[in-house]
């Protein structure tokens, strides 16, 4: 079995990529559920629906895999 490597470009896909930055926004979202409950009256989000809400955001980074993002195509930065 081949040993996983990165891209070349991995460090300009974390820049750029819009699946990184939604699933650090699903990270964020699940590291908030977490702790939300710990803080007093900190219910931004209804706790019914917060589960909806970061499979949204996860769901979302699923999709954005395999939409075309031209900036890690053309070398723009």
């Amino acid at each position: 079995m081949k040993r996983p490597r990165l891209v070349p470009n991995a460090r300009r896909v974390l820049r750029h990529s819009w699946t990184s930055h939604i699933l650090i926004a699903g990270g964020l979202l699940t590291a908030a559920e977490a702790v939300l409950p710990y803080l007093a009256g900190a219910e931004l989000i209804p706790a019914a629906a917060f589960p909806f809400v970061a499979f949204g955001v996860v769901f979302a980074a699923f999709v954005a895999r395999y939409v075309l993002q031209e900036a890690l195509h053309h070398g723009d930065d």
